[in-house]
């Protein structure tokens, strides 16, 4: 068969990829493995020609350093419905368009910054994965992957976009220094936390003003908060009880920059 192109491998009970010899289909391109007990991802190096591969509703928890191994003609990988916590070991998928992530075991942000090294990503879905309850994930993304189309099936703006890169370009990391003698500010303000991220202050040589600087208790929890000049203000989880609030004030008016305390039942 080699001139096979497509090939249907759907709940069949496999575990192991290299039992295909995959390597007898060298035309392949489009190869459905979905509702087997696949664990590890190997063996699809045999297959140079993939442009298309479906591994949803299988049991795998990580891919290897060598899962993707020589799979650069790859456009699309459907990956859905696993175990996965992350996102390592993308890079070799440099043509990969669109990625399938949903109803996964994703919890950090952190996990993806390291889809960066996709650099023709233009769709990607994370629905149902724990990270896609967080605020921050949707500009995050729009944010670092600057070719991304459409996130979780919604198209991505010009506006939506204009407004990542406002808000993340102010929160560079900056070690900003203060003359303050009040009591409770530090001289050297590294971070403020922020939606599950720590952001800086951005730099600038207005020295931050009105700035409290309360104990944080054993029992108390620090929730990040941007508010812009209009008022605007973006809650804090409201799964979560939080009974202090730091929160980053920005006048665009005279480029100040103010840190203060406020309190939530």
């Amino acid at each position: 068969m080699p001139k096979l192109e497509v090939l249907h491998l759907g709940y069949n009970g496999i575990s192991n990829l290299n039992l295909l010899q995959l390597f007898r289909l060298p035309n392949l391109k489009s190869l459905f493995l979905q509702g087997n007990d696949i664990v590890n991802v190997e063996g699809l190096n045999q297959a140079k020609e993939l442009r298309e591969l479906v591994l949803d509703r299988n049991k795998i928890k990580c891919l290897s350093e060598t899962s993707f191994v020589d799979q650069w003609n790859l456009l699309e990988l459907h990956i859905e419905e696993n175990r996965l916590k992350s996102l390592s070991n993308f890079h070799p998928l440099q043509k990969l368009q669109r990625l399938y992530l949903g109803m996964n075991r994703i919890q950090d942000l952190a996990e993806l910054e390291k889809l960066e090294c996709l650099p023709a990503l233009k769709e990607m879905s994370l629905t149902n994965n724990p990270v896609a309850r967080r605020l921050m994930h949707r500009p995050l993304l729009v944010f670092r992957q600057p070719n991304l189309l459409s996130i979780d099936g919604i198209p991505i703006s010009a506006e939506e976009r204009a407004k990542a890169d406002m808000y993340f370009l102010d929160y560079q990391p900056v070690e900003q220094t203060t003359s303050s003698n009040l009591p409770g500010i530090s001289n050297k303000l590294h971070g403020v936390a922020h939606s599950g991220l720590v952001s800086q202050v951005p730099q600038q040589s207005n020295p931050i003003r009105g700035a409290t600087n309360l104990p944080l208790g054993a029992n108390q929890t620090w929730y990040g908060n941007y508010r812009e000049s209009d008022g605007d203000t973006k809650k804090p989880d409201s799964n979560k009880k939080a009974t202090r609030e730091r929160n980053f004030y920005l006048d665009p008016q005279n480029s100040s920059r103010q840190l203060y305390t406020r309190r939530y039942q």
